[in-house]
């Protein structure tokens, strides 16, 4: 019987790249053991947003932790997705992921640095700090939830475009759960400024994201 040569894609800079999410983990459960108990709870108790949103310092040290481990998560997930879609192997796999965290962190870097603009102009910084607070928590941990969801794509079971589509659903579904749960809870000042808010959701909320996924799906 005449032998098959199989071809096979390393996955060994993956491997590295989720060892060093673990270890992120492992330092932010050791070094903020309160912060971290009450973190990983989020989305069944509003205890850390209680507790650390009365002084929301997004530049804290378990802040940047979980926002590096955000951007791995969701480059990998970006990259499982562009992988399924794209037509034939990728060359440069490690080439595209860097690409794909480059374009996601200058674009939330930049959406962040013109909230904080906008909230200056419009001497608003409390109440934007704690949305800004409100929403680094919730997507921290919506990575956080994404972590198995990659290591399962990536060496469990190869995705379909249905499993995908219904994973990026649930996100863009916990995602929008969230936003409408602090636009609720501030829904008299929305209501009393919607024409700004209105501007603010289109060119902050909606477009960045749209631009996003125009650089990926173009790379």
């Amino acid at each position: 019987m005449e032998a098959i040569e199989r071809y096979t894609v390393s996955q060994d800079w993956i491997t590295l790249l989720l060892l060093l999410v673990f270890a992120f983990l492992v330092v932010a459960r050791y070094a903020f053991p309160q912060r971290f108990s009450h973190f990983v709870m989020l989305f069944a108790t509003d205890k850390y947003l209680l507790l650390k949103g009365k002084d929301p310092n997004v530049f804290h040290p378990f802040n940047l932790l979980f926002f590096t481990i955000n951007v791995i998560t969701v480059t990998l997930f970006a990259h499982v997705f562009y992988e399924v879609f794209s037509e034939g192997t990728i060359d440069r796999p490690k080439v595209l992921f860097l690409r794909i965290a480059t374009a996601y962190s200058a674009l939330v870097l930049l959406k962040f640095s013109l909230e904080k603009i906008i909230a200056n102009v419009l001497s608003v910084d409390q109440k934007m700090n704690y949305y800004l607070f409100y929403k680094l928590s919730y997507r921290n941990f919506m990575a956080l939830v994404l972590l198995p969801v990659c290591i399962v794509f990536i060496y469990i079971w190869e995705p379909s475009a249905l499993a995908l589509y219904i994973t990026v659903g649930i996100i863009l579904l916990m995602n929008f759960i969230t936003i409408a749960s602090i636009y609720r809870k501030n829904q008299n000042y929305i209501l009393s400024n919607w024409f700004y808010f209105i501007l603010y959701l289109c060119a902050l909320e909606i477009g960045p994201y749209f631009i996003l996924y125009k650089l990926i799906t173009k790379l």
